[in-house]
């Protein structure tokens, strides 16, 4: 699944089933990077993904984000979206959400 100025592929190392990665084509290292087209191509393939996911795989939720430096755990310093879809039962408590990178914030 492409456009012009990005591509989705599933990610290598999947959180959840159909973990999808939305990659913009030019080489640009986080989401403030991006040109505000790229931005808008990146929006505009998370839709279709998730059109793509609730038909293969029906989940129940979604996170939906970027890591931004080192520190936040960006690994691959090449922007990328993650599109992980969350299905019942797959965490115990999953109030708080992405909240839950600072584990200890997470249930408020």
């Amino acid at each position: 699944m492409a456009n012009s100025l990005c591509f989705a592929r599933w990610d290598k190392y999947p959180a959840s089933r159909g973990h999808l990665l939305v990659i913009p084509f030019r080489h640009t290292p986080d989401f403030f990077s991006m040109t505000r087209d790229e931005k808008e191509a990146v929006t505009t393939l998370v839709t279709e993904g998730r059109e793509l996911l609730e038909r293969e795989f029906s989940p129940g939720g979604y996170n939906i984000g970027f890591n931004v430096g080192a520190i936040a755990g960006q690994t691959v310093m090449h922007c990328h979206c993650h599109v992980i879809p969350r299905y019942p039962g797959d965490v115990v408590d999953p109030r708080g959400g992405l909240r839950g990178v600072v584990p200890w914030k997470q249930v408020y």
